[in-house]
Protein backbone atom coordinates (compact mmCIF):
# COMPACT_ATOMS: atom_id res chain seq x y z
CA UNK A 1 0.00 0.00 0.00
CA UNK A 2 2.77 2.32 0.82
CA UNK A 3 4.31 1.59 -2.55
CA UNK A 4 1.05 2.33 -4.30
CA UNK A 5 0.68 5.55 -2.35
CA UNK A 6 4.20 6.50 -3.30
CA UNK A 7 3.57 5.77 -6.94
CA UNK A 8 0.35 7.82 -6.79
CA UNK A 9 2.18 10.71 -5.22
CA UNK A 10 4.84 10.58 -7.87
CA UNK A 11 2.21 10.39 -10.60
CA UNK A 12 0.35 13.35 -9.08
CA UNK A 13 3.57 15.30 -8.93
CA UNK A 14 4.30 14.51 -12.57
CA UNK A 15 0.78 15.54 -13.58
CA UNK A 16 1.13 18.72 -11.58
CA UNK A 17 4.49 19.45 -13.17
CA UNK A 18 3.08 18.86 -16.65
CA UNK A 19 0.11 21.07 -15.79
CA UNK A 20 2.37 23.84 -14.60
CA UNK A 21 4.53 23.58 -17.71
CA UNK A 22 1.47 23.61 -19.93
CA UNK A 23 0.10 26.58 -18.10
CA UNK A 24 3.39 28.41 -18.50
CA UNK A 25 3.54 27.49 -22.21
CA UNK A 26 -0.04 28.55 -22.83
CA UNK A 27 0.62 31.73 -20.92
CA UNK A 28 3.61 32.48 -23.11
CA UNK A 29 1.60 31.82 -26.25
CA UNK A 30 -1.19 33.99 -24.97
CA UNK A 31 1.27 36.75 -24.06
CA UNK A 32 2.94 36.55 -27.47
CA UNK A 33 -0.45 36.71 -29.18
CA UNK A 34 -1.41 39.67 -27.05
CA UNK A 35 1.87 41.42 -27.87
CA UNK A 36 1.44 40.74 -31.59
CA UNK A 37 -2.10 42.06 -31.40
CA UNK A 38 -0.91 45.14 -29.55
CA UNK A 39 1.84 45.71 -32.10
CA UNK A 40 -0.58 45.30 -34.99
CA UNK A 41 -3.04 47.63 -33.29
CA UNK A 42 -0.26 50.12 -32.68
CA UNK A 43 0.94 49.90 -36.28
CA UNK A 44 -2.61 50.35 -37.55
CA UNK A 45 -3.05 53.34 -35.26
CA UNK A 46 0.23 54.85 -36.44
CA UNK A 47 -0.70 54.23 -40.10
CA UNK A 48 -4.07 55.86 -39.56
CA UNK A 49 -2.48 58.78 -37.73
CA UNK A 50 0.10 59.14 -40.50
CA UNK A 51 -2.64 59.06 -43.14
CA UNK A 52 -4.64 61.66 -41.23
CA UNK A 53 -1.55 63.82 -40.84
CA UNK A 54 -0.70 63.55 -44.53
CA UNK A 55 -4.28 64.32 -45.51
CA UNK A 56 -4.29 67.35 -43.23
CA UNK A 57 -0.90 68.43 -44.59
CA UNK A 58 -2.10 68.02 -48.18
CA UNK A 59 -5.20 70.05 -47.36
CA UNK A 60 -3.06 72.79 -45.82
CA UNK A 61 -0.75 72.79 -48.85
CA UNK A 62 -3.70 72.90 -51.24
CA UNK A 63 -5.24 75.77 -49.28
CA UNK A 64 -1.87 77.52 -49.27
CA UNK A 65 -1.54 77.14 -53.02
CA UNK A 66 -5.08 78.40 -53.50
CA UNK A 67 -4.48 81.37 -51.18
CA UNK A 68 -1.25 82.18 -53.03
CA UNK A 69 -3.01 81.92 -56.38
CA UNK A 70 -5.77 84.23 -55.21
CA UNK A 71 -3.18 86.68 -53.89
CA UNK A 72 -1.29 86.58 -57.21
CA UNK A 73 -4.48 87.18 -59.15
CA UNK A 74 -5.28 90.10 -56.86
CA UNK A 75 -1.86 91.63 -57.50
CA UNK A 76 -2.26 91.11 -61.24
CA UNK A 77 -5.79 92.52 -61.24
CA UNK A 78 -4.59 95.67 -59.46
CA UNK A 79 -1.69 96.04 -61.91
CA UNK A 80 -3.96 95.58 -64.94
CA UNK A 81 -6.55 98.04 -63.64
CA UNK A 82 -3.94 100.67 -62.73
CA UNK A 83 -2.34 100.42 -66.17
CA UNK A 84 -5.67 100.65 -67.97
CA UNK A 85 -6.66 103.69 -65.89
CA UNK A 86 -3.35 105.41 -66.68
CA UNK A 87 -3.85 104.78 -70.40
CA UNK A 88 -7.33 106.30 -70.34
CA UNK A 89 -6.17 109.27 -68.28
CA UNK A 90 -3.33 109.89 -70.76
CA UNK A 91 -5.46 109.67 -73.91
CA UNK A 92 -8.50 111.47 -72.48
CA UNK A 93 -6.33 114.33 -71.22
CA UNK A 94 -4.69 114.63 -74.63
CA UNK A 95 -8.04 114.74 -76.39
CA UNK A 96 -9.79 117.09 -73.95
CA UNK A 97 -6.98 119.46 -72.94
CA UNK A 98 -5.45 119.80 -76.38
CA UNK A 99 -8.90 120.19 -77.87
CA UNK A 100 -9.51 123.22 -75.64
CA UNK A 101 -6.10 124.81 -76.23
CA UNK A 102 -6.32 127.84 -78.52
CA UNK A 103 -2.79 129.25 -78.80
CA UNK A 104 0.87 128.35 -78.92
CA UNK A 105 1.56 128.85 -75.22
CA UNK A 106 -1.48 126.95 -74.06
CA UNK A 107 -0.80 124.11 -76.48
CA UNK A 108 2.81 123.82 -75.35
CA UNK A 109 1.71 123.77 -71.71
CA UNK A 110 -0.77 120.95 -72.41
CA UNK A 111 1.85 118.92 -74.28
CA UNK A 112 4.31 119.39 -71.42
CA UNK A 113 1.70 118.21 -68.90
CA UNK A 114 1.13 115.05 -70.96
CA UNK A 115 4.75 113.96 -70.49
CA UNK A 116 4.11 113.16 -66.83
CA UNK A 117 1.03 111.12 -67.72
CA UNK A 118 2.99 109.27 -70.40
CA UNK A 119 5.73 108.43 -67.91
CA UNK A 120 3.17 107.15 -65.40
CA UNK A 121 1.57 104.98 -68.10
CA UNK A 122 4.95 103.55 -69.11
CA UNK A 123 5.84 102.71 -65.50
CA UNK A 124 2.54 100.91 -64.98
CA UNK A 125 3.00 99.07 -68.27
CA UNK A 126 6.31 97.71 -66.96
CA UNK A 127 4.55 96.42 -63.84
CA UNK A 128 2.07 94.54 -66.05
CA UNK A 129 4.92 93.12 -68.10
CA UNK A 130 6.64 91.94 -64.90
CA UNK A 131 3.47 90.37 -63.49
CA UNK A 132 2.57 88.67 -66.78
CA UNK A 133 1.58 86.34 -68.19
CA UNK A 134 3.11 86.81 -71.64
CA UNK A 135 -0.25 87.26 -73.39
CA UNK A 136 -1.17 90.16 -71.14
CA UNK A 137 2.33 91.65 -71.36
CA UNK A 138 2.15 91.62 -75.16
CA UNK A 139 -1.30 93.20 -75.12
CA UNK A 140 0.00 95.90 -72.75
CA UNK A 141 2.84 96.73 -75.14
CA UNK A 142 0.37 97.10 -78.03
CA UNK A 143 -1.93 99.28 -75.96
CA UNK A 144 0.90 101.52 -74.73
CA UNK A 145 2.22 102.03 -78.27
CA UNK A 146 -1.23 102.68 -79.74
CA UNK A 147 -1.96 105.22 -76.98
CA UNK A 148 1.28 107.06 -77.76
CA UNK A 149 0.46 107.13 -81.47
CA UNK A 150 -3.02 108.45 -80.71
CA UNK A 151 -1.59 111.24 -78.56
CA UNK A 152 1.03 112.14 -81.19
CA UNK A 153 -1.82 112.60 -83.68
CA UNK A 154 -3.71 114.73 -81.15
CA UNK A 155 -0.60 116.85 -80.61
CA UNK A 156 -0.11 117.31 -84.36
CA UNK A 157 -3.69 118.52 -84.72
CA UNK A 158 -3.31 120.82 -81.71
CA UNK A 159 -0.08 122.36 -83.01
CA UNK A 160 -1.68 122.99 -86.40
CA UNK A 161 -4.76 124.56 -84.78
CA UNK A 162 -2.53 126.75 -82.63
CA UNK A 163 -0.54 127.87 -85.68
CA UNK A 164 -3.74 128.68 -87.56
CA UNK A 165 -4.98 130.60 -84.53
CA UNK A 166 -1.78 132.67 -84.41
CA UNK A 167 -1.98 133.47 -88.12
CA UNK A 168 -5.66 134.34 -87.79
CA UNK A 169 -4.92 136.83 -85.04
CA UNK A 170 -2.56 138.72 -87.37
CA UNK A 171 -5.44 139.24 -89.78
CA UNK A 172 -6.57 142.21 -87.71
CA UNK A 173 -3.42 144.16 -88.53
CA UNK A 174 -2.06 142.36 -91.65
CA UNK A 175 -5.16 141.42 -93.60
CA UNK A 176 -3.51 141.18 -97.04
CA UNK A 177 -0.49 139.23 -95.78
CA UNK A 178 -2.68 136.73 -93.94
CA UNK A 179 -4.93 136.28 -96.97
CA UNK A 180 -1.85 135.54 -99.10
CA UNK A 181 -0.56 133.08 -96.49
CA UNK A 182 -3.81 131.11 -96.71
CA UNK A 183 -3.40 131.00 -100.49
CA UNK A 184 0.17 129.69 -100.34
CA UNK A 185 -0.24 127.11 -97.53
CA UNK A 186 -2.21 124.59 -99.69
CA UNK A 187 0.38 125.02 -102.46
CA UNK A 188 3.21 124.30 -100.06
CA UNK A 189 1.35 121.30 -98.65
CA UNK A 190 1.17 119.85 -102.15
CA UNK A 191 4.92 119.79 -102.69
CA UNK A 192 6.12 119.49 -99.08
CA UNK A 193 7.20 115.86 -99.39
CA UNK A 194 9.06 116.63 -102.63
CA UNK A 195 11.20 119.45 -101.25
CA UNK A 196 14.77 118.84 -102.34
CA UNK A 197 13.73 116.65 -105.28
CA UNK A 198 15.59 117.57 -108.52
CA UNK A 199 13.43 119.73 -110.78
CA UNK A 200 11.28 121.01 -107.91
CA UNK A 201 13.69 123.50 -106.37
CA UNK A 202 12.64 126.63 -108.25
CA UNK A 203 8.89 126.47 -107.61
CA UNK A 204 9.15 125.25 -104.03
CA UNK A 205 11.88 127.73 -103.15
CA UNK A 206 9.83 130.62 -104.48
CA UNK A 207 6.76 129.65 -102.46
CA UNK A 208 8.76 129.06 -99.29
CA UNK A 209 10.64 132.33 -99.72
CA UNK A 210 7.39 134.25 -100.07
CA UNK A 211 5.91 132.52 -97.04
CA UNK A 212 8.95 133.35 -94.94
CA UNK A 213 8.67 136.99 -95.99
CA UNK A 214 4.98 137.11 -95.17
CA UNK A 215 5.55 135.50 -91.76
CA UNK A 216 8.29 138.00 -91.05
CA UNK A 217 6.05 140.98 -91.89
CA UNK A 218 3.34 139.51 -89.66
CA UNK A 219 5.91 138.96 -86.88
CA UNK A 220 5.18 135.24 -86.83
CA UNK A 221 7.81 132.54 -86.07
CA UNK A 222 9.12 130.96 -89.29
CA UNK A 223 8.80 127.55 -87.62
CA UNK A 224 5.02 127.79 -87.98
CA UNK A 225 5.42 127.35 -91.74
CA UNK A 226 6.36 123.69 -91.32
CA UNK A 227 3.55 123.20 -88.79
CA UNK A 228 0.99 124.52 -91.26
CA UNK A 229 2.37 123.06 -94.46
CA UNK A 230 3.47 119.58 -93.47
CA UNK A 231 0.72 117.16 -94.58
CA UNK A 232 -1.12 115.44 -91.79
CA UNK A 233 -0.23 111.80 -91.13
CA UNK A 234 -2.49 109.68 -88.92
CA UNK A 235 0.19 106.97 -88.76
CA UNK A 236 3.35 108.75 -87.54
CA UNK A 237 5.10 105.49 -86.74
CA UNK A 238 6.22 102.96 -89.31
CA UNK A 239 5.69 99.96 -87.02
CA UNK A 240 2.57 97.88 -87.48
CA UNK A 241 0.42 98.30 -84.38
CA UNK A 242 -3.34 97.96 -83.88
CA UNK A 243 -5.64 100.93 -83.56
CA UNK A 244 -6.32 102.25 -80.08
CA UNK A 245 -9.80 100.69 -79.92
CA UNK A 246 -8.47 97.32 -81.08
CA UNK A 247 -5.57 97.49 -78.62
CA UNK A 248 -7.76 98.29 -75.63
CA UNK A 249 -10.17 95.46 -76.48
CA UNK A 250 -7.23 93.09 -76.89
CA UNK A 251 -5.78 94.05 -73.51
CA UNK A 252 -9.09 93.64 -71.69
CA UNK A 253 -9.64 90.25 -73.33
CA UNK A 254 -6.14 89.01 -72.40
CA UNK A 255 -6.50 90.30 -68.83
CA UNK A 256 -9.83 88.57 -68.31
CA UNK A 257 -8.49 85.27 -69.64
CA UNK A 258 -5.49 85.49 -67.32
CA UNK A 259 -7.60 86.29 -64.26
CA UNK A 260 -10.27 83.68 -65.06
CA UNK A 261 -8.53 80.71 -66.73
CA UNK A 262 -11.41 78.44 -65.75
CA UNK A 263 -13.71 80.51 -67.92
CA UNK A 264 -14.52 84.17 -68.31
CA UNK A 265 -17.55 85.07 -66.18
CA UNK A 266 -20.64 86.12 -68.09
CA UNK A 267 -21.43 89.80 -67.75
Amino acid sequence: MKDLQGIGAVAAAVVAAVGIASTILIGRWTLRGALRGAEETARAGLAQADASYRAALDAVKAQGRNDHLQWRRGVQRDAYAAFLQSVLTYTDSAHNDLGRASGQEETRACIAALRGLETDMSHRAWVVRLEGPDEVAGAAINLEMSAKVLVVVEQTHARKRAAMHEVGLRGRTHRQEVARIWELVPVAQGFWHTIGTPGMEDSSNEVLAELRALFSRCELPAGLIATLCQPHDDSPLSVDIPSFDEAIRGFIRAAREALHPEGTPTL
